[in-house]
């Protein structure tokens, strides 16, 4: 067949035109609400205010299923479910008004909204002209459709639901707190409710061949407003998969959900980057959808991201998700996080995949972490410069180019900073991050103490200035000399149960007698080897600390 109807409607015939279904495969509601909503909203206000006649809404692509009779969006749906959100809102208004005033306009109002737009459920008979997808459905019916938000939202996509809700409520009772009368009220009401109905005017397309729907879609959105690679993705997915499609749609849903909050995109962009040649992320989409291009290509790339859905949310999130049986692994994990660091992800994904044990997986983390250490935070060198080495050797992984372990270490060995260039960055070493800071100077505290290890938690470890970010009357220094001094590392140190907020700007020595009952030994070090505190005892210390930087994040110590 093909498409079946094409045409422009207005919101009213639209709503009106049939019941509508969002697929379970479709992303939840994700309209925030200082975006997409103000935007929404800021659209009604000027075409009220400059009287347009015409607005244009955008397009809806319906699929009309004829097996199961029933028409899907599988384009428009968030705007759709934003339409039918602020039309909960009028129709509570409308209600609140003939309540107290027994209006009988706004009684029609409230009646319209419930019947023609919205529709009624109970539990014996289901009359909504819109039903969400499984995550949102339930919470949609009982907290828009039905009544007003009465319940807690659980998942981020109701809580947006919810804000949407509260900032049309919120802006109209600002407009109806200034007016007397109920007549102005219900007069004001009328004009965003028509304005939406009869003015806001959708391009609609629907089609009884899913196929045809989802080329539609993509063509629609080939140009204007970017959408997510994800979501032209999918669509290219299912509009490959033929008769297959069932189980792609499937092992897709598994995947979004398995990742829960996490940017699909940038899955798939690691994900892709881990098997297959590199690529930006503005290119990404082109290439999937010219290499994954039949039926059964389809269902194995979709069987391989729900298969790697649970290593990729351990990368991101190491210290929530454990999908390695290997501790060290993890910890190293939780260090390139601390370090914010993700452009390695496709050798973890690519060694995963290619089923490398965890000893040798641990082996290479952390010798990415001393690169990432070495390279990045002492060196200065941007983390993205590293992207192509890693989806290279990815690949290579991938396509057997290489084979061991000991040639996967070698490729990124070589790319490492030798011991003298680190040490001479090392020397003049500021901090720019507390995180980088704690980072660095519990990994030196933990390699010169087996027994009294700082614990990974940046909330519970404190970052000690020994010379104060606030000089004060205690400390004769220069103001070029503190502000050159002042973050370098060798003046930080940790503090843990010890640390007092009153001890910031304290003299030296009386911070001396606290550093000396710590259990650090990074920090008692400073009581014992110091009695005086300048710009040499920090050059010092920074030199002393970096021979211990060079066998932490030692390149030959694997």
């Amino acid at each position: 067949m093909g498409i079946k109807n094409f045409g422009f409607e207005t919101v009213e015939t639209y709503l009106q035109k049939a019941i509508y279904f969002i697929p379970d495969y479709q992303r939840e509601y994700s309209w925030i609400k200082d975006e997409q909503v103000d935007d929404f909203w800021t659209d009604l206000e000027l075409a009220i205010s400059e009287e347009r006649n015409k607005h244009f809404f955008g397009q809806v692509v319906i699929h009309e299923d004829t097996t199961v009779n029933r028409k899907y969006i599988i384009d428009g749906q968030q705007r759709t479910t934003t339409s039918v959100i602020f039309l909960a809102v009028l129709r509570d208004f409308f209600e609140a008004i003939f309540s107290d005033s027994e209006h009988l306009g706004a009684r029609n109002k409230y009646e319209d909204i419930r019947l023609k737009y919205i529709g009624r459920w109970t539990e014996d008979e289901n009359e909504l002209r819109l039903t969400l997808g499984k995550v949102d459905q339930i919470y949609f019916r009982d907290n828009i459709q039905i009544v007003k938000p009465i319940e807690t939202p659980l998942e981020q996509s109701h809580v947006r639901i919810m804000e949407a809700y509260e900032y049309f409520d919120s802006n109209l009772r600002k407009k109806l707190a200034i007016l007397s009368s109920y007549q102005e009220k219900y007069e004001l009401l009328l004009k965003y409710y028509n304005k939406l109905l009869k003015d806001f005017q959708l391009m609609y397309v629907e089609t009884d061949d899913m196929n045809e729907a989802f080329i539609i879609f993509e063509t629609l959105n080939a140009r204007g407003k970017d959408l997510e690679t994800a979501d032209l993705l999918k669509n290219h997915l299912f509009r490959t998969s033929g008769s297959l499609i069932e189980n792609v749609k499937n092992d897709w849903v598994k995947t979004v959900e398995n990742l829960e909050n996490i940017d699909v995109t940038k899955f798939l962009r690691h994900y892709w980057n881990s098997k297959y040649p590199f690529s930006r992320e503005k290119d990404l989409y082109k290439r999937i959808r010219n290499t994954v291009d039949t039926p059964r290509k389809c269902i194995a790339f979709v069987k391989s991201l729900d298969e790697m859905s649970g290593v990729y949310k351990t990368l991101v999130n190491p210290q929530e998700e454990f999908y390695f049986t290997d501790t060290d692994i993890n910890l190293s994990l939780q260090h390139l996080k601390n370090l914010s660091a993700s452009s390695f992800y496709p050798v973890v994904l690519s060694m995963c995949e290619n089923e490398y044990e965890d000893r040798d997986i641990n082996l290479i983390i952390s010798l990415i972490e001393t690169l990432i250490f070495r390279n990045c935070v002492i060196a200065g060198r941007v983390a993205n410069k590293y992207e192509k080495l890693f989806s290279n050797v990815a690949l290579d992984i991938a396509e057997r180019e290489i084979t061991t372990v000991d040639k996967i270490y070698k490729r990124i060995k070589d790319e490492i900073v030798t011991d003298d260039e680190l040490e001479n960055l090392f020397k003049f070493y500021s901090v720019k991050s507390t995180a980088v800071a704690k980072y660095i100077l519990r990994e030196i505290n933990n390699y010169l103490d087996n027994e009294v290890q700082v614990i990974n938690d940046n909330y519970k470890i404190h970052l000690e200035h020994v010379m104060p970010q606030k000089l004060g009357c205690h400390w004769n220094i220069d103001a070029e000399i503190h502000k050159k001094y002042l973050n370098r590392i060798g003046n930080l140190t940790l503090l843990g149960q010890e640390y007092n907020r009153n001890l910031k700007n304290r003299a030296f020595d009386v911070k001396g007698q606290v550093y000396h009952s710590s259990n650090l030994k990074i920090t008692k070090s400073i009581a014992i080897n110091y009695t005086t505190w300048d710009e040499k005892s920090i050059e010092k210390r920074q030199d002393e600390l970096f021979v211990h930087v060079k066998k932490r994040w030692n390149i030959d110590a694997f």
